[in-house]
């Protein structure tokens, strides 16, 4: 019995059952034998299990089979159902029952039908599992050569004439399993054709065996040890080929791996796998092309001696790729052919077949080429071999290239790779990659992780050096070309950087010899660096000495100041081209020219007003820019700088400190001021405009600018309010509403100039086209005079009625005894010219007219502050009024010789066809008459320019309530005197129109200058400005008889026209729609003027539960009857007319607003809410209450024959109408 054979001994009655067991159990096969309970159990692992007993003591009796099971499964394609049925499984059972009642040796007879069944049961699961094998996963590559059932089954692999593959002399390779006929006590038998190579003991054992009953383990077991045995074959071959060879197998999955080029890291190695299905030898190489791999494949799989040759390829191909991986992330482009056209006589036609071009992409024109040679003595190494190539372009950029410097690298890069000072000059080698010089004998695996065996740190370390070096040799060329003398290429920093030192920067053009001079001698150095990892950014570093300027900088207090000038090149452009020297040449001339204004500036700095000390300071200067702060906060800023591009200086305007973030205020003459400073570069000059100039603009930005709609008859046209024209930087030109126009000049002293702009420059007898002028305009001015200006408001009679001309040199020799005492405040010229002399008298107005005694202590408008570094007036040019740049020449007077005040046509300005002309009085009142007085208005007298302080000029321009009226009745639009008061001059001008269109409106000649009249058949109107402000129209009402009007009715009209209809934002419509309820029947418009009291005093109804608003046009929120801004009175046979109430609620609450449209029949006397669709369903619900209010007191209040029944019934609305929450129109 065999030593795995395990008895159990339960107790004494069974000795005898121990005993016949023994006797008849003779097959060592049977690996269980279990004696219990009186049974006993046959096991066989894989096979059967049988278990028995014995009858009774007597030896003779038989063996007794109780129970019979088979233990073969098929775990892959049984699905877990038993192979035998129990049918056959009983007749089994009734078998092998009567052979141990007849056989000698029951037992082994048992044993031997049970093991009989079971191989022939195996053999036939095998068979099963190969053809579901070939027909779901394997197909062709394993076939069934022969199946004899309960004997053997063959079957074949790697049959390359079945694949179609056939590839030489590959033989066919059989598995034959069969039962051993000789012993059929054995299990299945595995035999291969041809017999398997005696390679790996492991690999045997497992191709012989099929204890695990799977036909596919089996076959991957036996392929597994061919496959192994294919490339030992291979390995052979190479080892033959090289003994130095350090290719390995790997057994896991049958592959074997070559060095190419040592040392090679693992993803370098070639990888040959042996195909498990096909037999065929799979080559993969990472990054190698697939067609090349299908190649060697082929190649190897006809005749495995071949990979030599592909192993020579693979080295170039893998030295190459080296190369290209070490450059991968430096500025390079990598090529295997470079097209020539003189490859064939140049040199570089005679390099290696196995070349890398290398393009340097920051200098195009330059290439180091790669040169892969052959080592006789180790074919897993290279020799490399370096050259440096220059090429040029032929026909511009789209010719081509043409070689021009072939140079090889001399033999120390190695040693200059290592060398950490750098103080090599151009290197280069011829490396050998040999695994000899490792000093290692033992071969050693490829690295797996962590490789840097491919990287080329010598080739790496070149191009980073050429890439380094050569913009500096490419610059040092260009600065040598346009002859500018250098200390050549320089080390620095311990041999870490370069830089090229200029000796000498060329003179610019356009500045002063001096200025040359004095920059040359400040320049203490001028150095020229690379910057930056992509070498494409320059950085010229200027050390200068002896600044011109203190600043309040931080940063600029040291002795020596560092301008650093940096340069982007061109992708376009080689690295250190001549684009690079031009763009240092031109910042060099942008700092000479900044230099000499600074420089005259400086010296000038001594002779400085003090209250321009005061105003601004010197911020910032770097040499490139020059930044100056003034205001009386400093919190304005204007930077100064020379553009190259334009070759003109650049003003750039800006705010900081508190200031920072508002504009401006210079923003609108930026144009001017840079022309201004183009023409005469002067700094001193500029702080001076800029002084006199701030505060006015800082008043003129304040205007509305914004277009606005509803201005006139067509309600669809915007007009904008004020337009601001800059003429200069002293003059300002603003036009109103496209219509009027305003020319103010700024002046020295706090002081400004006003004229009408209407009139010509060169003849204020012709208007400018495009323009009207205003009348009144010279009152209203005077009116913002101050104190110190009264000697000048004294003489505006004469300014509107000169007097009689005289001489012209009486005119000079006054003007000369009025500049005498100013001639000591003239400051002396500096040496840039920046303070030149007032040689020349104030310019006159009117040059033949003698000036009135009244008016010569006061400076006339066209006469230059003596401190104003701008204001240089020769004899030659006196009258250059208005100070413009633009204009220069006589005086308007002095061009007009025949104007004198008997001939008052020529001062008479182009008629409007729509408005009347101006007084034609021409009265002379005497000049020693003190004021107040009332001035005759003359048509040149606005031509005339008004003085007006910095104060007066806030006061005329920015947004104030409206004077002289109540607060109360004012209305919401706030807005500055000078627009009320061109406004109110549009307004009249409006009516005057308006008045010949009415029919039941008809003019009264007056002979008031400026004032309106017109009657209506009870009412005589008249319109004018305010005598007091000008900055309003009055309405003046008087009845034609002795009517019902009371003056209180009277009074009302006039407040409501004068605060409702004339005033601000002085619309057309408006006054149209007034001027209708004038021409209305009297009943009818004395309802309305009730209406328009509730409208002006609401706490006089304090009963009352809405506020109105008399709508003279149709508001946004109105019913859809007509566009917005249309007039809202329409007077024919019946009277339509909007309302708008307003509820009155306590003041934390927004009120609630209602569009009333209102029709009264004059027929009937009825009045109701007019019936408009609505569009909204509250406004819908309001209008429905109103409506039945309106109808309710018509059922109630019946009209009696010409009582007019308006005003009744909207205060029977405004008591009554009360709306449900929500509701808003």
């Amino acid at each position: 019995m065999c030593k795995h054979t395990m008895v159990y001994f339960n107790s004494l009655p069974f000795l005898l059952l121990q005993y016949s067991v023994f006797s008849c159990v003779g097959n060592e096969k049977i690996l269980c034998v279990c004696v219990a309970n009186g049974r006993v159990k046959f096991r066989v692992e894989g096979e059967f299990e049988a278990t028995l007993t014995v009858m009774g003591d007597d030896p003779d009796i038989p063996w007794r089979l109780l129970k019979l099971e088979i233990l073969v499964e098929d775990k892959e394609t049984g699905d877990g159902r038993a192979l035998v049925h129990s049918l056959q499984v009983n007749f089994i059972h009734e078998l092998v029952q009567a052979r141990l009642c007849a056989d000698e040796k029951p037992l082994q007879d048992m044993y031997n039908c049970l093991h009989s069944f079971c191989l022939s049961l195996q053999l036939e699961v095998l068979h099963s599992q190969t053809l579901m094998l070939i027909r779901e996963r394997w197909g062709d590559l394993v076939q069934e050569e022969r199946y004899v059932p309960a004997k053997y089954l063959t079957l074949t692999v790697w049959n390359q004439q079945v694949l179609g593959r056939k590839t030489g002399t590959a033989s066919v390779h059989k598995v034959t399993i069969k039962i051993d006929e000789s012993d059929g006590s054995k299990p299945l038998q595995i035999s291969h054709e041809p017999p398997l190579p005696a390679c790996d003991s492991k690999l045997m054992e497992r191709a012989m065996k099929i204890d695990h009953l799977s036909v596919e383990k089996l076959l991957i077991d036996s392929v597994h040890a061919r496959s192994h045995q294919k490339l030992q074959e291979l390995k052979a071959i190479l080892k033959t080929s090289n003994p130095s060879d350090n290719s390995f197998i790997e057994t896991a999955l049958p592959t074997l791996v070559v060095p190419i080029l040592e040392p090679c890291g693992r993803s370098e190695c070639l990888h040959i796998f042996v195909d498990l299905h096909s037999g065929m030898f799979q080559p993969m190489l990472y990054g190698l092309d697939q067609a090349m791999l299908d190649d060697i494949e082929k190649t190897i799989n006809d005749d495995m001696k071949r990979i030599i040759s592909w192993l020579q390829q693979l080295k170039f191909w893998l030295g190459e790729q080296r190369c290209r991986q070490s450059v991968k992330h430096l500025p390079t482009v990598c090529s295997d052919v470079l097209h020539l056209s003189n490859s064939t006589s140049h040199p570089v036609g005679n390099l290696s077949k196995h070349k890398l071009f290398i393009k340097l992409t920051r200098l195009p024109q330059y290439y180091i080429v790669v040169e892969m040679l052959e080592v006789p003595s180790n074919p897993t190494a290279l020799q490399y071999k370096y050259s440096f190539l220059s090429v040029s372009q032929l026909d511009g950029e789209d010719g081509p290239m043409c070689a021009q410097l072939l140079q090889h690298f001399k033999p120390n890069l190695e040693h200059l790779v290592q060398d950490t000072t750098g103080r090599g000059t151009r290197p280069g080698t011829k490396r050998k990659a040999m695994p000899g010089d490792q000093g290692d004998p033992e071969p050693k695996k490829p690295k797996r992780s962590g490789e840097m065996c491919a990287f080329n740190k010598e080739l790496a370390h070149l191009v980073a050096m050429c890439d380094t070096n050569m913009p500096f040799i490419g610059l040092r060329t260009e600065l040598s070309n346009m002859e500018i003398p250098n200390q050549g290429v320089q080390v620095e920093g311990d041999g870490s950087s370069h830089a090229i030192r200029l000796l000498k920067i060329p003179p610019c053009k356009g500045v002063g010899e001096e200025t040359r001079r004095a920059l040359e001698r400040s320049l203490l150095d001028s150095t020229i660096r690379l910057q930056g990892r992509n070498n494409r950014t320059w950085v010229a570093e200027l050390v200068l000495a002896n600044c011109p300027l203190n600043s309040t900088h931080s940063k600029e207090q040291a002795s020596t100041r560092h301008v650093y000038l940096t340069y982007e090149n061109p992708l376009s452009e080689p690295v250190g081209g001549r684009k690079v020297v031009e763009m240092f040449l031109n910042d060099w001339n942008a700092i000479s020219q900044l230099y000499q204004c600074v420089l005259n500036f400086s010296r000038a700095l001594p002779e400085m007003p003090s209250f321009l000390s005061l105003f601004s300071e010197v911020r910032l200067y770097n040499y490139r820019k020059l930044v100056l702060c003034y205001g009386t906060t400093r919190g304005s800023s204007v930077t100064i700088q020379w553009n190259s591009n334009s070759q003109r200086f650049h003003l750039a305007l800006g705010t900081v400190g508190p200031n920072s973030g508002c504009s401006n205020c210079h923003n609108i003459i930026l144009h001017q001021l840079q022309e201004m400073f183009n023409k005469n570069p002067n700094v001193m000059q500029l702080l001076q405009v800029l002084s006199d100039t701030q505060a006015p603009l800082n008043a003129i930005n304040k205007l509305p600018t914004v277009p606005m709609l509803g201005l006139i008859q067509r309600t669809n046209t915007a007009y904008q309010c004020f337009s601001i024209l800059p003429q200069s930087p002293t003059h300002i030109r603003l036009a109103f509403r496209n219509m009027y126009c305003i020319d103010i000049y700024c002046r020295s002293r706090g002081v400004v100039a006003i004229r009408d702009g209407a009139y010509s420059l060169f003849d204020n007898t012709k208007i400018v086209e495009g323009f009207y002028p205003a009348p009144g305009l010279k009152t209203f001015l005077n009116m913002f005079v101050d104190s110190n200006q009264d000697a000048r408001r004294r003489s505006v009679n004469e300014d509107d009625n000169p007097p009689s001309p005289v001489g012209v040199d009486v005119m000079d020799s006054l003007m000369n005894q009025l500049q005498a005492p100013q001639q000591p405040q003239t400051m002396r010229g500096g040496a840039g010219g920046v303070y030149p002399p007032l040689t020349s008298p104030p310019p006159n107005y009117h040059a033949n007219v003698t000036p009135s005694p009244s008016m010569m202590p006061t400076q006339s408008p066209g006469a230059l502050d003596p401190s104003s570094p701008y204001a240089t007036v020769s004899p030659s040019h006196r009258g250059q009024w208005p100070g413009s740049p633009q204009v220069s020449g006589p005086s308007p007077g002095a061009r007009i010789h025949g104007m004198s005040p008997g001939n008052p046509s020529l001062h008479s300005p182009i008629p409007d066809p729509h408005s009347p002309r101006a007084g034609t009085s021409s009265q002379v009142m005497p000049t020693s008459m003190p004021p107040p007085r009332k001035l005759p208005q003359r048509p040149w007298a606005a031509s005339i320019p008004t003085i007006l302080t910095h104060n007066a000029l806030h006061v005329l321009l920015l947004p104030s309530p409206t004077p002289c009226l109540v607060p109360g009745l004012a209305g919401s639009y706030l807005c500055s005197p000078l627009e009320r008061f061109l406004g109110s001059v549009i307004m009249r001008r409006h009516l005057q129109r308006i008045i010949q269109q009415e029919a039941n409106l008809s003019i009264v000649n007056s002979n008031e200058p400026g004032v309106i009249m017109f009657k209506t058949d009870v009412l005589k109107c008249r319109v004018a400005l305010n005598p007091k402000n000008y900055q309003t129209l009055q309405l003046k009402v008087t009845p034609e008889n002795t009517g019902p009007w009371s003056p209180e009715e009277l009074q009302v009209l006039e407040k409501f026209f004068e605060t409702r209809v004339a005033g601000p934002p002085f619309k057309y419509n408006t006054l149209n729609a007034f001027t209708k309820l004038l021409g209305a029947p009297t009943n009818i418009l004395r309802d309305c003027v009730r209406i328009m009291k509730l409208e002006l005093f609401p706490d006089q109804a304090a009963q009352l539960k809405w506020n109105v608003q008399f709508c003279l046009t149709i508001p946004p929120s109105a019913p859809p009857i007509a566009p917005p801004g249309t007039i809202a009175v329409v007077l024919k046979s019946k009277m339509l007319f909007f309302l708008q109430l307003t509820q009155r609620i306590p003041v934390p609450q927004e009120p609630v607003s209602i569009i009333v449209p209102i029709v009264y029949d004059m027929a009937t006397g009825l009045t109701q809410q007019a019936d408009i669709p609505r569009q909204h369903s509250s406004s819908g619900a309001a209008a429905l209450m109103v409506s039945n209010i309106l109808k309710r007191f018509n059922e109630l209040h019946p009209t009696r024959q010409g009582e007019c029944t308006i005003f009744a019934s909207v205060h029977e609305l405004m008591a009554n109408l009360t709306l449900p929450p929500g509701t808003r129109q």
